[in-house]
């Protein structure tokens, strides 16, 4: 009697089970997708120099384009997004107001590219060390990630990670 009992509690328990479920989806592929910078360093200040540069890979997995307008690095004055150009056949650099951050694609900031420039540290740049990176977009969006502080030499020894992610 007590196992007929058990088994109707039981069956009575889990019939309704499906009904909990209902309209609920499990399907959580659709998982966020957001804005990520990778490989992300600034270069220690050399002696003498008012700037230095700060390079990364920032990822947009999103289905529509975002700009992206300032960066801001701890302990760091100003920064300002540049770019290198090819004008009559010489190489400059130059400010820009925003980078178009294209749907589903990733823009390297890199020596000869878009690159940050850093002005006026608060303190020196100790190699190996973590700064905040702070990205801000046009549509109000902030990203926040960190950046390592490398030597110049470091740069030239450590080849970056070359792979792409095309979707």
């Amino acid at each position: 009697m007590l196992l007929r009992t058990l088994s109707l509690a039981a069956t009575l328990l889990f019939s309704g089970l499906p009904l909990a479920h209902e309209g609920h989806s499990h399907d959580h592929s659709h998982a966020q997708k957001e804005l990520i910078v990778t490989e992300a360093n600034i270069r220690t200040f050399l002696p003498a120099a008012k700037s230095t540069a700060a390079y990364f890979t920032i990822h947009n997995p999103t289905d529509k384009s975002v700009f992206l307008k300032k960066a801001t690095i701890r302990g760091i004055g100003r920064v300002e997004i540049h770019e290198h150009v090819h004008k009559n056949g010489m190489m400059r650099m130059q400010r820009v107001e925003s980078v178009e951050l294209p749907a589903n694609q990733q823009i390297a900031f890199q020596p000869g590219g878009f690159h940050l420039m850093a002005f006026e540290p608060e303190q020196k740049l100790k190699v190996g060390e973590k700064r905040k990176l702070t990205l801000y977009f046009d549509n109000g969006d902030r990203l926040y990630s960190f950046v390592e502080v490398v030597s110049l030499k470091d740069t030239f020894e450590k080849p970056r990670n070359s792979h792409h992610n095309h979707h």
